[in-house]
């Protein structure tokens, strides 16, 4: 029944335009509308640079030098300066021309990706984000039912403004006092994509990677021989509960 009951009241709150906080359906439909497009810097953001082959032997034998005696460091360095000149160089050469042919993304990507999806400890734990919340200031909102409400209602809130475009964009202000400002949102709207991180960037700040947020919602892992796949169905409209009693899921439709 708790699966129904929440299914239930979600209705009825939708319907009545009652959202914790707001007074109509209309303003409780986003959590914000920013003037700022949610991927307004995206297109401009600097791509991770391929570091010198020099560099890297470099920091990676002062990270050596500290665990090894002198005899194990000299051949350490011994072997690190003959890969550098080596087969070292060919990597590094391809590894530039792959960059270079890939220009939507970092060179670190595809790596990335396969250290997770080929990994095969188990995902809970290791990988897989969790929360946990504290309980809420006003009592009444600490009752399961509301509760599982509220969050189901904030997380639809949240996506459909990613989605519609109105999420603030996420910039790390290292002077707000200039950048987190309405007056500078409102001229680094008009410049265009293409330019819009340098545009903060010369008020120091710095526009973050968003390419991945598409996946917080509609997302799965799916798993495959050797390496895992990411797949999301941005058309699903359902979501999953779980009741206290183990293996009591209930599937529910959301209209959103």
């Amino acid at each position: 029944m708790a699966g129904r009951q929440l299914l239930l009241l979600l209705r009825q709150r939708a319907a009545a335009g009652w959202w914790r906080g707001y007074s109509s359906a209309g303003a409780a439909e986003y959590l914000h509308r920013s003037i700022v497009p949610t991927m307004h810097y995206q297109k401009s953001l600097p791509r991770l640079p391929v570091p010198k082959l020099e560099d890297t032997i470099r920091r990676y034998l002062n990270a050596q030098k500290p665990l090894l005696n002198d005899d194990q460091f000299r051949k350490t360095e011994e072997l690190a300066h003959h890969f550098e000149k080596g087969i070292g160089r060919e990597l590094h050469e391809q590894l530039v021309a792959q960059d270079n042919q890939n220009k939507h993304t970092s060179y670190i990507t595809g790596p990335w990706f396969d250290m997770y999806l080929k990994a095969r400890e188990p995902v809970v734990l290791n990988f897989n984000a969790f929360m946990s919340f504290n309980p809420d200031p006003k009592s009444e909102y600490n009752d399961q039912l509301i509760r599982a409400t509220n969050m189901t209602v904030s997380a639809i809130r949240f996506m459909k403004t990613f989605r519609a475009g109105y999420l603030e964009p996420e910039v790390f202000h290292l002077n707000p006092e200039k950048s987190d400002t309405q007056i500078f949102k409102k001229i680094i709207r008009f410049v265009p994509s293409s330019l819009s991180w340098f545009g903060a960037y010369m008020v120091n700040a710095y526009p973050l990677d968003m390419s991945q947020y598409f996946r917080l919602f509609n997302s799965t892992r799916l798993p495959k021989l050797n390496r895992d796949e990411l797949y999301t169905d941005e058309k699903a409209k359902h979501l999953l509960t779980c009741t206290s009693q183990l293996n009591n899921l209930i599937l529910m439709e959301v209209k959103c």
